[in-house]
């Protein structure tokens, strides 16, 4: 589990997290929406230490990061896996490089127990047998399950996706949804995820809790049925500008 208290960060002069509360239930796929620049990609870098808050906590496993040193958030960021929005691929390295470069660069894995892990990882994103491509060979949702199946790898306990649909046409972002809730599923994988996303579809198909963020702080949580009934003003606007750019498009 992983509780956030009271967490604030500004920029300069800038406040964008203002007071972030919220509880990430282990074993779900936790949804976290909110306009641009609401700080839902901030709380992310949070909760993986990669910046450190004004004030505030955050606890993974009953382990506050807030204080740790940089040699103890590093063993705690084990526990995750991480799908960046654009993949962040390197683009000199193969696929079945780019997929095993944790595991080369961090444990004392075998490489043929790396080589194994990389085609059950892209057997499990349904992409086998692609080991020796480059990643300029690949679509852009290509590139996203390559991604995955990277933060899958270590077998992390939990999964951070950031704007995992962004930039793909419906079809193939349906594609990705369904992927992120087959793992989510898998009993073998055991994983708790968080999605940070503008596509209220993710939400609807795939969510088990979401929490809108607004002005830096949790403005709403529930289930994403209680979502849709909501009669909150700032949740119905969100929502029904979605709808909109969702119809344009």
């Amino acid at each position: 589990m992983i509780e956030i208290k009271n967490l604030q960060k500004s920029f300069g002069s800038k406040p964008v997290l203002r007071g972030v509360n919220l509880t990430i239930e282990e074993g779900m796929t936790n949804v976290i929406i909110g306009a641009s620049g609401c700080g839902k990609s901030v709380l992310l870098k949070h909760i993986v230490g990669l910046l450190k808050p004004d004030e505030g906590h955050i606890l993974i496993d009953g382990e506050d990061i807030t204080k740790m040193n940089e040699k103890e958030i590093y063993a705690i960021r084990k526990k995750f896996g991480f799908l960046f929005q654009s993949a962040a691929l390197f683009d000199s390295m193969t696929v079945g490089d780019n997929i095993g470069i944790a595991l080369r660069e961090n444990t004392l894995t075998p490489k043929p127990e790396i080589d194994r892990i990389v085609s059950e990882k892209l057997g499990l994103v349904d992409l086998p047998g692609t080991e020796n491509l480059m990643p300029s060979e690949l679509s852009g949702g290509m590139r996203k399950r390559v991604g995955l199946a990277r933060a899958l790898a270590t077998n992390p306990q939990y999964i951070l996706y950031d704007e995992p649909t962004t930039g793909l046409d419906p079809i193939t972002s349906e594609t990705i949804d369904e992927l992120m809730d087959t793992v989510a599923q898998n009993k073998n994988l055991r994983v708790t995820s968080i999605i940070v996303t503008h596509d209220i579809f993710t939400v609807y198909e795939i969510g088990d809790r979401v929490a809108m963020m607004y002005d830096g702080i949790v403005h709403f949580t529930g289930t994403p049925d209680e979502l849709r009934v909501t009669t909150d003003p700032i949740v119905r606007q969100f929502l029904e500008r979605t709808d909109e750019k969702r119809a344009k498009h």
